[in-house]
């Protein structure tokens, strides 16, 4: 009997001075949006850091950063909360909005895109690398994912003549000025496919 009491007491003490974690706590495993929290204190350390730099180079790799993580935070909200609905200028569930809307206030623009049902996030740090270097070793990506729209966060493409020819253009002009960058080739391709399309559609208008 004597064990069993000194055996019991030696368990409240080890319960005691070693209690067990809050299973409902913000850890990044056990709550869903803990890595999204994690994320959102990364994106804001970006964003303070580009406020006290005085240096335009530092600023720039720092807002190509903030654009990149603006991203990857896009792309866990979209697994975080896959069944993420829009009724007038409403979103459910309303944490996710909130989470956006702060995500947002770092800099780059965090929205729900209705067209694509998904999170997406806008190009702001990319525009902002250009502006401050734009001749810096990263200008190939910032163009491609600024001024090319490849990180706009919502598009609205309807193939028309004017819109092709645009596209066409651009591309032609990112390839002529970075031919040899790792989006080079999914350029060309781009290119190929939108010239193939032009043709289509203006042949399609003749025969109308």
């Amino acid at each position: 009997m004597k064990i069993i009491c000194i055996a019991l007491s030696w368990l409240v003490l080890v319960g005691t001075c070693c209690p067990q974690r809050d299973p409902t706590g913000d850890q990044s495993h056990g709550n869903p949006t803990g890595a999204l929290n994690d994320e959102l204190r990364e994106l804001r350390s970006f964003a303070q850091r580009i406020t006290a730099s005085q240096d335009d180079h530092q600023k720039a790799l720092l807002w190509l950063s903030l654009n990149r993580g603006a991203k990857q935070f896009a792309d866990r909200m979209n697994a975080t909360f896959p069944d993420t609905s829009l009724q007038g200028d409403k979103i459910s569930p309303v944490n996710a909005q909130k989470l956006a809307q702060e995500a947002t206030s770092y800099g780059v623009r965090i929205e729900y895109c209705e067209v694509s049902a998904k999170w997406s996030a806008d190009n702001q740090g990319y525009l902002k690398y250009l502006e401050l270097w734009p001749g810096g070793p990263d200008a190939d990506e910032s163009t491609w994912m600024g001024p090319m729209q490849h990180a706009a966060f919502c598009g609205d493409f309807e193939g028309s003549v004017e819109e092709l020819r645009e596209n066409i253009a651009k591309q032609k002009q990112f390839l002529k000025r970075f031919p040899n960058s790792r989006f080079a080739r999914q350029a060309r391709q781009e290119l190929a496919d939108s010239e193939a399309q032009l043709a289509d559609v203006l042949k399609s208008n003749k025969t109308q």
